[in-house]
């Protein structure tokens, strides 16, 4: 087979999916981490599609290392830098129609686990109560459909709002705001805040385009996180739980409202939002020196060696997202799991790397080299690893406000229909009513729900 791996950064999403579905094997097999990390031909191979950090590659060494002649995990990358989770989703979905065994592992989106638990492999018999009581309960609960366990959690991830303490810290009163910033502010207060700034002498002229607050606002997932941020629990139940599914509330308006507002009213975000996935907002913000930025928790780890300059990295601090007046902040949770495909013939090889990668020293090491949080909690309870990395008290105490996307077996779809229309007003090619009323009728007319 060619090497697609050398040229796939340069081909276009189409053409990869296409050559996904023709070809209906694994893609991207013949990778430059096979030459150095894989000499042994004689094991058996198991094919591991992900978005494959160094952290990954570390603990792939260790285990085909210890399972050589076996074993040997041969890793397919689908990095996040090139490959948003909608197209991720895409390629996947091509690939396991196909109903062949090219894929043995791979990596799913905690929401998108309803949609693929056709395609899954039954986990429920091999794992151990002993071990399922380490696993974060909440993480666990989303592998689970039917009473039937399909996915088994890797890591966790949450949104939060990153500020730049150095700049912060340089305001009159910094400290003070600092200490509102980290307690969790309103969006009356952040918008005062911002109003502030940007009429103070102390940036001149710094925060007037737009570079206050960057989000996510592409047309995709991510920016729909942005918007769920935006409601409580209750809200969000309220819409989506309910039969027909009705968007257009008034939470959910105020919602979409105010991000419509923070590019065109206040000015905070720049109109160039509206194309950002995560990974191009962080580069913006880093290399224009936004104030605030939504991100995951895993950014400053996970992304640093791919911005164009690392300088202000440091600098970014977490706090909790702002959240409207009479709610309490709310941080959708991310993360992703691992499942195996009901087609791979190296079932028992794949599940032997799964509980490999959920040793407790492996969750660390994803969590030291790529920022990924811990899925087991042995890893909390470890006071030498909790001294070593003090930052996860303020992580776990963020966790608690956290809450997960509604869990409906048609949410992909859902995504999809609200993704486009909410994009449409981002741009204001269309009033946030319309937006909220036309995709509510596209849901219900297709029935998702």
């Amino acid at each position: 087979m060619p090497k697609i791996f050398k040229t796939i950064k340069e081909s276009p999403i189409w053409l990869i999916t296409i050559l996904v579905s023709i070809t209906a094997v694994i893609f991207l097999i013949y990778s430059p981490f096979q030459i150095s990390l894989f000499p042994d031909l004689g094991a058996k191979k198991i094919y591991y599609v992900d978005n494959i950090s160094d952290a990954h590659l570390e603990i792939i060494k260790k285990f085909n290392a210890l399972y050589k002649g076996k074993i040997e995990v041969v890793p397919v990358n689908l990095p996040f830098y090139h490959f948003t989770t909608n197209d991720r989703k895409e390629i996947l979905t091509r690939s396991l129609r196909s109903r062949n065994d090219g894929i043995d592992i791979f990596a799913v989106d905690l929401i998108w686990i309803p949609r693929f638990a056709k395609w899954g492999y039954l986990l429920d018999d091999h794992f151990d109560d002993s071990t399922l009581s380490h696993v974060n309960a909440s993480a666990l609960e989303t592998c689970r459909r039917n009473d039937k366990l399909v996915a088994f959690p890797l890591f966790l991830d949450m949104g939060v709002l990153y500020y730049r303490k150095d700049l912060i810290r340089e305001l009159p009163h910094g400290d003070s705001i600092e200490s509102r910033i980290r307690n969790g502010m309103t969006w009356n207060e952040f918008i005062n805040l911002g109003r502030s700034i940007k009429t103070s002498n102390h940036f001149p002229g710094k925060y007037d385009s737009g570079l206050f607050y960057v989000f996510p606002g592409g047309n995709y997932e991510g920016m729909l996180c942005c918007f769920q941020e935006m409601l409580s629990e209750h809200e969000s139940d309220d819409i989506f739980y309910n039969d027909p599914i009705n968007l257009n509330t008034s939470p959910a308006r105020k919602a979409l409202q105010m991000m419509v507002d923070l590019v065109y009213n206040y000015k905070f975000s720049p109109s160039e939002v509206v194309q950002f996935d995560e990974y191009n907002s962080y580069l913006y913000a880093t290399n224009n020196n936004a104030l605030f930025l939504r991100g995951w928790i895993g950014f400053r780890r996970q992304y640093s060696g791919f911005l164009e300059d690392t300088s202000a990295v440091s600098s970014w601090d977490i706090a909790p997202l702002p959240h409207f007046d009479g709610n309490k902040t709310s941080s959708v949770f991310g993360g992703w799991s691992l499942m195996i495909s009901e087609f791979s013939n190296r079932k028992e090889e794949a599940l032997e790397f799964i509980k490999f990668m959920f040793r407790k020293e492996n969750q660390e090491l994803l969590y030291e080299e790529g920022g990924y949080l811990p899925i087991n909690m042995e890893v909390y309870s470890d006071s030498s690893f909790l001294q070593k990395h003090r930052e996860l008290a303020q992580i776990e105490k963020l966790l608690s406000w956290g809450r997960y996307r509604p869990s409906l077996d048609n949410y992909t779809r859902l995504s999809e229909i609200m993704s486009s229309y909410f994009h449409k007003a981002l741009k204001k090619e269309i009033p946030v009513g319309e937006a909220l009323m036309s995709a509510s009728k596209q849901i219900n007319d297709e029935r998702l729900r």
